[in-house]
């Protein structure tokens, strides 16, 4: 391979894994007119061994994953920035910032910020997560803030 196809290579995985990670989003959010909501397809963006870490815990595996979503907040909106993303060959690591707004089942607003921590591999079907974390920064109800409640318990934080 040539250097400037490795090049072209390299950008088109980078732009693989933004697609995967806006796919990610939209298939977790809920409770809105166009939002993805879609269970099977976020499970689907992991691999069959992939390990997903929220506040639930490691995840390892699609079922559990999957069964994991159906907990998700009835309102929630993935709002994903300052992406970096490293390929080596047919592996990659990404993080980015995160802010979703969501609200619980008790209809509680919360405003939940941190950092998605990913590592992927390149499989027959394109990109997939083998390992996301998420770390928060605060989970807070809206009405408080964060300066005035950094995290609240809550029975499921957003993926």
């Amino acid at each position: 391979m040539s250097d400037a196809e490795a090049r072209l290579r390299r950008l088109e995985d980078i732009e693989a894994i933004r697609q995967l990670k806006a796919r990610y989003c939209s298939f977790a959010d809920r409770g809105y007119d166009g939002a993805g909501d879609d269970d099977e397809s976020f499970a689907d963006l992991f691999t069959e061994d992939g390990v997903f870490e929220a506040s639930a815990g490691p995840l390892r595996g699609r079922e559990a994953i999957l069964q994991r979503c159906k907990s998700f907040h009835p309102f929630g909106m993935h709002l994903v920035v300052n992406p970096v993303i490293e390929v080596e060959g047919d592996t990659a690591t990404a993080s980015w910032s995160a802010l979703v707004p969501s609200t619980t089942a008790a209809e509680q607003a919360l405003v939940v910020a941190g950092r998605y921590e990913e590592k992927l591999v390149r499989t027959d079907a394109g990109w997939r997560y083998a390992h996301v974390r998420f770390r928060p920064a605060f989970r807070t109800p809206y009405e408080d803030g964060w300066a005035r409640t950094r995290f609240v318990q809550n029975e499921v934080r957003p993926a």
